[in-house]
């Protein structure tokens, strides 16, 4: 049965045994007031994954909404000079679509831009390369491919997944840290095109493994293809044990599909609790529209700088 709750009129129905809701009753007259803010944040604490169907928002609309639950990202920081952007004058909206900066489809004419999605096609949570992590990723769809041509979004719940590792390999994992590269998962998703790319010349962020979702008070494997090797080990010593638990997370029993239905729907979701992926292409890559974008917001939290030092000023980009 769908939660209720009488501060509001937000129901959320789960779409998954253990994670992931769909909201319901939800007006969008901004600002959202505080008690439906506050009642949002503990639904994502608690299911990992918020659909909003026909939330219909723009641009300022949609960076209001998310700047209500803390501090946002700024794309300027991640991509450096060489790369256009479609929305300059709103840095905080991250195009994850598959368009140039003059709303045309991308296709195999701009090579790395296109290696460079493959990388969301690999496990992962948003700004793990970064010295100060993500909370909330608010992705909305704006302009969709045909139905049935692909684009959803996969989700992984990495607290069940925790939570159900044998005792020994959980006091494996303890104290074990992360550095993490975007240079990295962009050579895992496209070794030709960032052949030549190392990713150890550039900073790495470093966050523990063994991740506390403090507002839960459950653990989780904070463990993403941007992860390039262990603290004290090479990359081909980390390799196995980073590979064996992304199979371990990615087993079916803690997977999620969402389907976007309209042009319009908005997913949130917390990066602390869930991995995710988009599905790839499919048949609508280098065809159709799928215009997508996203809004961050940085983590806050005890763990959201991990190891790297509050404050620290370095911010992993792509040239292209």
């Amino acid at each position: 049965m769908p939660g209720t709750t009488a501060a509001t009129d937000l129901s959320f129905t789960p779409l998954h045994e253990a994670f992931g809701a769909e909201v319901k009753g939800m007006k969008w007259q901004m600002p959202i007031s505080q008690s439906v803010i506050s009642e949002i944040r503990a639904a994502v604490h608690k299911y990992g994954v918020l659909v909003f169907r026909c939330a219909n928002l723009d641009n300022d609309q949609h960076i209001e909404f998310s700047r209500q639950f803390g501090h946002l990202d700024d794309v300027k920081a991640h991509i450096k000079a060489g790369r256009a952007m479609r929305f300059p004058e709103q840095p905080e909206i991250f195009d994850v679509s598959n368009l140039d900066e003059n709303g045309n489809v991308i296709t195999d004419a701009d090579p790395i831009r296109m290696a460079s999605s493959k990388g969301n096609s690999l496990w992962h949570a948003d700004m793990a390369y970064n010295p100060q992590r993500c909370a909330y990723s608010l992705l909305r769809a704006v302009e969709l491919p045909p139905t049935g041509t692909g684009g959803e979004t996969e989700y992984l719940d990495s607290r069940k997944a925790y939570e159900d590792l044998p005792n020994d390999k959980k006091r494996q994992l303890e104290g074990l840290i992360t550095n993490n590269s975007l240079f990295h998962n962009r050579k895992l998703a496209a070794p030709d095109v960032f052949a030549n790319v190392e990713p150890l010349d550039s900073p790495m962020s470093r966050h523990r493994l063994v991740s506390l979702h403090e507002e839960s008070g459950r653990k989780n494997i904070y463990i993403t293809t941007y992860a390039h090797h262990f603290d004290n080990e090479t990359m081909e010593d980390s390799r196995p044990l980073i590979q064996e638990l992304l199979a371990w997370v990615a087993k079916p029993q803690y997977k999620l599909t969402v389907r976007y239905e309209n042009n319009g729907d908005l997913v949130m979701w917390d990066n602390r609790a869930v991995l995710h992926r988009a599905t790839g292409a499919g048949s609508y890559g280098g065809k159709y529209k799928r215009d997508m974008r996203r809004t961050t917001v940085k983590d806050d939290g005890s763990f959201g700088w991990g190891e790297n030092g509050v404050g620290c000023s370095w911010q992993a980009g792509l040239s292209k």
